[in-house]
């Protein structure tokens, strides 16, 4: 399923400044990478967390708008918390350098396989905060 170029264009024009984005990354240089980038946005980044418990712990106290969440952190899948994200209603994207096996209750969910095109994963990023719900 491709996106045209003036989607694409308007897709670029999404503000992400003040958008709160929950990154989960066990890959110091990667999430250390996304983190500044996106801070250069004015995203305002949750994590990032290298772990489940971390992950948790970051959701119990933050509120977020999004999340970015690799499937395998430190050799635990990533699903509960993406259950819980689903629940609460708030737009996830996984992303894995593996071929994931990704649950049918997650199927709908965007992806991008590692290693990943900044511009690639800006659009869907882009994507699910002007197709979330509460999008202005």
């Amino acid at each position: 399923m491709g996106t045209t170029g003036a989607n694409q264009a308007g897709l670029k024009d999404v503000d992400l400044r003040g958008t709160r984005i929950l990154v989960a990354e066990d890959e110091y240089t990667i999430a250390s990478f996304l983190t500044d980038y996106l801070e250069e946005l004015g995203v305002e980044v949750v994590g990032p967390a290298g772990t489940l418990q971390t992950l948790g712990e970051l959701l119990d106290r933050h509120p977020v708008d999004a999340a970015l969440l690799d499937i395998n952190l430190a050799g635990e899948l990533v699903y509960p918390v993406a259950d819980r994200l689903a629940e609460a209603g708030v737009p996830f994207l996984l992303t894995s350098g593996y071929d994931d096996n990704v649950p049918a209750r997650h199927a709908a969910a965007p992806r991008c396989a590692k290693p990943y095109r900044l511009d690639a994963l800006m659009g869907v990023i882009r994507k699910m905060i002007a197709s979330a719900p509460n999008a202005a």
